[in-house]
This record gives structure tokens, C-alpha cells and sequence, in this order.
């Protein structure tokens, strides 16, 4: 009877000519994979450069007179706009979104006249306690307490729109509304702002090269490598497999 067992195959012992054209092709195949995945991320890690967003250097232009309490009549709106544009980020941590929150505040409610800072602390006061009692309110209650939720919105955006430049509306302004709070440091020179510059420039600097700016089918180069051609590239890789393989069994003789 005829041993079978050249048909065996082991990809660590190969016992004949086939068995190693065979793990030579796999080995070829990983190789490929591997050089094209982390020799792709090495090569970005190699030639990327840090670049600082806009809103970093609108952020370090009025930073020390900020810090000093001397707000020219322009400077805050610049520093208020590159808190407002970390603050919306979604990868900020939560003590980071603290100080960025604490900051914006504070900036606010030392431009605004101290008449109509008492009468933003009243209705951000109201509004903190009209969203508790939406929780457990029904029916016509849970729309008269949203009326009222809506008619405060409108109250501090009027008056935010007024005092921070943004325009009612606009996602800034909402953002800017939502970080207000009726407790804040009174000055930006508080030692709770001394992270500030750093938060900053951890969320607004980013490595970039020539592989990240390069645009490509629309989307940026790296990114279209990493999601799209690397997955085509794996199904390539195992029809070329199957291909080869097939030729060889064919060329061997050998039947499945």
C-alpha cells in the first residue's frame, strides 16, 4: 500500500521538496505582510516632524499678558477661541477639560460687566438645576421645564455671543456655553492654570511628514495605506498563495 505520507506537510519540518516550496511561500508571504505593516510605521515614525496647530500660536501670542491680567481689547478673543477649539476635541482628558474649562470661565466672566456677570451666574445657576429636574419630570412638566431650559440657553447665548465674538449658532459658541460654571478662578494666573501651556500643546501639536499631508483617492496617505490598501494587499497575498500553490501540486503531480 502506498504511504501517504508525502502529502504530510509541517510547516517547521517540512519531509520533502514540496513541503519546503511550500513554508518558503508561507515564510515569503509573512515576510511581505510584516516589512509592509511596521516598516510602514517606522518609516512615518522616521520622517515625521511636530506641527503646531494655528490655535496653539493664537494660544502663546496672548498667553503672558493673559497670564499677567492685561487682556487687550482683541487679545481675549484669540485666547478664548484656542481654548474653545481644545475644549471641543473628544480625546482631551477629563482633568485636562477641567483646567480648559475653569479657563474659559474665568476669561468670560472677567470681560463682562460685573452687572451682567451676576446675571449669567443667576441663569447658568437656574440652568443647572432646570436639567436635574428634567431627569424626573413628566409630561407637561418635562415640557414646560425644556421651555424654560431653552429660553436660559437663549439668555446666555445672546450674551456670549455679544462678549466672545462667536456667532449664535455656531458649534464654538455652543461649546463655549456648555464649559461655563458659577465657580471659576477668579484670575488666569491661579495656580490651577500652571498645566495650561502644556495641555495646550499636547493636543494641539501633531507629528506630521510627507505621508500624512499627501492626499490620495481623497483621503490622507497614511490613512489610506493603513485602512484600505493594507487589506487589499492581505487578500492579494492569499490568492497569490492559493495560485502558486496550486501550480506546484499541478507540477508535482499531486492530486488532492
Amino acid at each position: 500500500m502506498e504511504s501517504s505520507d508525502k502529502y504530510n506537510f509541517s510547516l517547521f519540518t517540512p519531509r520533502n521538496l514540496h513541503g519546503r516550496k511550500n513554508r518558503n511561500v508561507i515564510l515569503s508571504m509573512l515576510v511581505i505582510w510584516a516589512v509592509a505593516v511596521f516598516g510602514f510605521q517606522f518609516l512615518l515614525r522616521l520622517i515625521e516632524k511636530p506641527v503646531p496647530e494655528k490655535a496653539l500660536t493664537m494660544f502663546e501670542s496672548t498667553w503672558s499678558s493673559v497670564n499677567r491680567g492685561d487682556i487687550k481689547a482683541g487679545d481675549y478673543k484669540t485666547f478664548l477661541n484656542s481654548l474653545v477649539l481644545v475644549r471641543g476635541k473628544n480625546i482631551v482628558k477629563a482633568e485636562d477639560q477641567k483646567v480648559i474649562t475653569a479657563a474659559i470661565s474665568s476669561v468670560i466672566f472677567n470681560v463682562v460687566p460685573d452687572s451682567v456677570k451676576a446675571q449669567m451666574l443667576v441663569a447658568i445657576t437656574d440652568l443647572k438645576s432646570l436639567k436635574g429636574q428634567l431627569i424626573q419630570a413628566k409630561d407637561q412638566q418635562y415640557l414646560d421645564i425644556k421651555t424654560m431650559i431653552e429660553n436660559k440657553n437663549k439668555e446666555i447665548t445672546s450674551t456670549c455671543e455679544l462678549y466672545s465674538g462667536f456667532k449664535t449658532g455656531t458649534l464654538e459658541l455652543t461649546i463655549l456655553i456648555s464649559s461655563l460654571q458659577e465657580k471659576y478662578p477668579e484670575s488666569l494666573s491661579d495656580p490651577v492654570f500652571i498645566r495650561l501651556p502644556e495641555i495646550m500643546k499636547l493636543y494641539l501639536i501633531h507629528n506630521q511628514s510627507v505621508l500624512t499631508d499627501t492626499k490620495f483617492l481623497g483621503f490622507p496617505f497614511h490613512y489610506f495605506y493603513t485602512a484600505v490598501f493594507l487589506l487589499i494587499m492581505f487578500v492579494a497575498l492569499c490568492i497569490v498563495y492559493n495560485v502558486l500553490i496550486e501550480w506546484r501540486l499541478k507540477k508535482e503531480g499531486i492530486v488532492e
